[in-house]
């Protein structure tokens, strides 16, 4: 674009978003609004003694250094919430099936940790772990208690693997 003799041209007014022509950069005070020199943040009255603003890289230490702080201490809080307790042991003390698919079975479950806490208990069906085996909470137990658990499981209407009492398997965690 340009002039019909050829040469580029300069706009007559300041267009749009064009600056005018005569101007120098500038920024605007952060509390009032006024025009202050490139690079300053504040107006003379909100800033009498001049003092300067924190660097771009001061800022983002300061962002980075809150983020940091907020994982870890996210992680801190998702330890405490979670806890670990244990180890557990198990073992199956009786197992009995129903002819059709199904067991009943008694298993004995200990907390050998130092802490109480709750295990999380998965019976698999033929000692392999498949993703539909049944999963189950006990209560909280105490640092060295045993306590003995009964459960009846039938298999799903759609599995082909029934429950062999013989050959299944409880692991707590």
């Amino acid at each position: 674009m340009g002039t019909p003799d050829g040469s580029p041209g300069l706009p007559d007014d300041t267009g749009f978003l064009a600056p005018p022509p005569d101007s120098g950069p500038s920024d605007r005070c952060f509390r009032c609004g006024r025009a202050t020199p490139a690079g300053v943040g504040l107006c003379d009255e909100h800033n009498p003694r001049h003092l300067q603003g924190p660097s771009a890289t001061q800022m983002h230490a300061t962002v980075f250094g809150g983020i940091v702080i907020g994982v870890v201490g996210l992680f801190f809080l998702a330890r405490l919430a979670v806890g670990t307790a244990g180890p557990f042991s198990t073992q199956i003390t009786a197992a009995d099936g129903d002819g059709s698919g199904g067991v009943a079975f008694t298993m004995s479950l200990t907390n050998e940790g130092a802490d109480a806490g709750v295990a999380d208990c998965r019976v698999t069906r033929d000692g392999m772990p498949r993703p539909d085996d049944v999963a189950f909470r006990v209560p909280a137990l105490a640092a060295g208690q045993t306590i003995s658990i009964e459960r009846q499981l039938r298999p799903a209407p759609d599995s082909l693997v029934t429950y062999v009492a013989d050959a299944m398997s409880v692991t707590c965690d």
